[in-house]
């Protein structure tokens, strides 16, 4: 018996493509906030990073629950925009020190206008947790946190008029009077 290697045609390929660029995500929500300008606060959000197949039980310790809240923080000032990132991850438990796949995070940055620019936050900090057995996956696993800074020149992306921005997965809608 003859093996024939199958070969996708153009046309598969293409209907291949449309699908995977049809399956991006969704834009984030934008959350209400102040405009970071006008009142010098920070921009905050926070995620839940549920790690599947993991309960309490399965844990040495268990100090976050079933669901870990990972935090990003935006400071925005005339000069630059830094973005620090708290984020928790699951490695596998064979793996010896810290885990290097993550040293360092990518941030877009989008005001309303469609301007912006990148941050490359880079890790300052890292920590293992806890050891699990995750029963969901029959696997021993680790829990790790990780802190990720970084800055870029503002350039305008952000000033006292901006109506909004995007950084990574996180967006804020300002409110105010100069917003407006």
């Amino acid at each position: 018996m003859r093996h024939v290697p199958l070969l996708a045609s153009p046309l598969m390929l293409t209907a291949l493509t449309g699908c995977l660029a049809m399956m991006r995500p969704a834009p984030p929500v934008a959350a209400p906030a102040e405009n970071p300008l006008i009142s010098g606060a920070p921009l905050e959000a926070t995620n839940t990073n549920t790690i599947p197949g993991l309960t309490e039980d399965d844990c040495k310790t268990w100090p976050f629950g079933n669901s870990i809240d990972d935090t990003v923080t935006v400071k925005v000032t005339e000069a630059e925009i830094c973005v620090s990132l708290h984020k928790h991850t699951e490695e596998m438990a064979s793996w010896q020190g810290e885990p290097t796949m993550s040293s360092s995070e990518g941030f877009k940055i989008v005001n309303d206008a469609n301007e912006g620019g990148h941050i490359n936050a880079t890790k300052s900090g890292a920590a293992k947790l806890t050891s699990c057995f995750n029963k969901g996956f029959n696997r021993p696993t680790v829990i790790w946190a990780f802190d990720y800074t970084g800055c870029a020149p503002n350039n305008g992306t952000v000033t006292r008029t901006t109506k909004s921005l995007r950084v990574g997965r996180q967006a804020w809608e300002f409110r105010g009077a100069e917003a407006m």
